[in-house]
């Protein structure tokens, strides 16, 4: 997988954000079945942490 930073520019950001959060761009080339391992990944990161919340929560 190829990635490559550029810095973030002021005509990337619209103009009338609530919160203004400067974030660098990413260029990426890749194949989607070099991303699919690491989406899951992030997914079942984010459902544990939900799951978690539920719990506490819950109790």
């Amino acid at each position: 997988m190829t990635v490559s930073h550029r810095g973030a520019d002021a005509s990337a950001a619209p103009t009338h954000m609530a919160k203004s959060e400067k974030v660098a761009r990413l260029a990426c080339c890749c194949k989607l079945s070099e991303l699919l391992p690491l989406v899951r990944q992030m997914h079942q990161r984010a459902a544990q942490a939900n799951a978690s919340r539920q719990e506490q929560q819950a109790a």
